[in-house]
């Protein structure tokens, strides 16, 4: 569709997509959180914190240098959004439940 169209295509579609994702929680009584889409949750270690400098696209799994855990790229990146999105929640985060994390 983006290679057809465009970028401003895909932008709207997702844009479509986020509209009707609140909308669906709001119903259902959910909470759509959104976190900054700049932080870097690919290079933030899940287990203690530690933010490496830089990481190349190809690297699909790293050491982190403070606790010595082995971290899957995209599970790693997954744990720390749903963490930093449940840091955001106003009020109690365990009676909270969240429709998704983006």
């Amino acid at each position: 569709m983006q290679r057809l169209w465009g970028r401003k295509i895909s932008d709207l579609a997702f844009g479509e997509f986020l509209q009707i994702l609140e909308w669906v929680a709001k119903k259902k009584n959910k909470l759509v959180i959104f976190i900054d889409q700049w932080y870097p949750s690919t290079k933030t270690c899940f287990n203690c914190g530690h933010v490496l400098e830089n990481i190349d696209l190809s690297v699909r799994e790293w050491r982190c240098p403070s606790c010595q855990s082995v971290n899957g790229r995209d599970e790693n990146a997954s744990k720390v959004i749903c963490a930093v999105g449940a840091s955001t929640l106003p009020g109690d985060v365990s009676r909270a439940t969240p429709a998704i994390a983006v």
